[in-house]
């Protein structure tokens, strides 16, 4: 079952590998709102998501290519915005903050569309990465 499921996430990094994404569709247009709430709730949320394949299309979860994955460490210990491999090498951004991060992952290997703007999900993901998982990568 386990390599079953890492043959299954390296098959979507691969098909997915390929194509360039419009960095507009990662970064939050001008004037957009963004969803406000207690940050703590917000967190709690964050924590939900990251753990939930079905928040795309690949049957992945955020946590399926995060935990415990050596490779993000060099990324991850660095204060966002900062520079990340794949958000240069497909949307030729030289840097992006963790609203972005998220953006990327849902568009790239989550094979979703990004989440809208305004919403509890991408308010939720990205405090509970800046808040917890950053962190902890940090403490490591």
């Amino acid at each position: 079952m386990k390599i079953r499921f890492f043959a299954v996430v390296a098959l979507a990094l691969f098909v997915t590998a390929c194509a360039s994404i419009d960095p507009t569709t990662i970064s939050r247009p001008a004037g957009s709102a963004e969803y406000t709430g207690n940050r703590q709730a917000l967190v709690e949320r964050g924590r939900e998501l990251w753990n939930d394949p079905s928040i795309g299309t690949s049957g992945l979860a955020c946590q399926s290519c995060h935990v415990g994955n050596a490779q993000f460490r060099n990324t991850f210990d660095q204060s966002y915005p900062h520079p990340v491999a794949m958000a240069s090498g497909r949307a030729g951004l030289d840097t992006v903050n963790a609203e972005q991060m998220v953006q990327l992952c849902m568009v790239i290997p989550m094979e979703n569309n990004p989440l809208p703007w305004a919403s509890e999900e991408l308010a939720a993901l990205t405090a509970y990465i800046e808040d917890v998982v950053q962190p902890e990568y940090q403490n490591d």
